[in-house]
């Protein structure tokens, strides 16, 4: 786990150099910064549960356990891209135009490495993702949420970050005890290597937002 901390250090410490995210703390949310985060977090999110699953169904034979849970989380990511979409209305978006958007590069490399890693790879080593970014959540998801919900006046537009940093302290924990029970030593090199990779293009994607892109 030693890895995966240091990880989840290096992305807390990223996001919290980017002139977006620490004007969100300072209490000066640019409408726009959290819009297009949110049209972002709607690309993905709406992967989140499809992937989950697709990694749980190719762990069912190799580990059962790891399967048990990944299709249970499966089902709890359901409706998620929901809470965004209802976040972007509450703050007034073009709903036509973020039906029609396209998620910034590293967010649709990340979408597509998710694929890859569930279907294609080692799927135990989706647990890296799963801990990036739902240590994120634990990490950051109740502050970013209060700050945005006052500097913005949006109490009832904040769904997304306030569900995540509700669910994902939970969740952190869960997978920390699955990563550290059911995961065998020969997967943790993919693992990592997820992690690493999801780490990476994590930070890049709120970059890539702040750069308008």
């Amino acid at each position: 786990m030693e890895r995966l901390e240091q990880l989840r250090d290096q992305v807390r410490a990223g996001l919290m150099g980017l002139d977006g995210i620490q004007a969100v703390v300072a209490g000066n949310t640019d409408p726009s910064f959290y819009r297009r985060y949110l049209e972002n977090a709607w690309h993905y999110a709406q992967h989140s549960s499809v992937v989950i699953g697709l990694a749980g169904s190719r762990c069912v034979n190799s580990h059962p356990a790891l399967a048990e849970y990944l299709l249970h989380h499966a089902l709890e990511e359901l409706g998620h891209d929901e809470w965004a979409l209802q976040d972007l209305a509450a703050l007034g978006a073009d709903m036509a135009a973020v039906h029609a958007s396209r998620p910034v590069p590293a967010c649709a490399a990340m979408i597509g490495f998710e694929y890859y890693t569930a279907g294609h790879a080692n799927p135990a080593g989706l647990f890296g993702w799963l801990y990036v970014l739902e240590a994120m959540g634990d990490d950051l998801g109740h502050l970013v949420s209060e700050k945005v919900a006052a500097s913005l006046s949006l109490p009832d537009g904040v769904n997304f970050l306030a569900g995540h940093g509700e669910a994902d302290e939970d969740h952190t924990r869960e997978i920390i005890k699955q990563i550290k029970t059911n995961i065998p030593a020969a997967d943790m090199p993919d693992v990592i290597h997820v992690a690493e990779v999801v780490a990476d293009l994590y930070v890049r994607m709120f970059q890539e937002i702040g750069d308008g892109k």
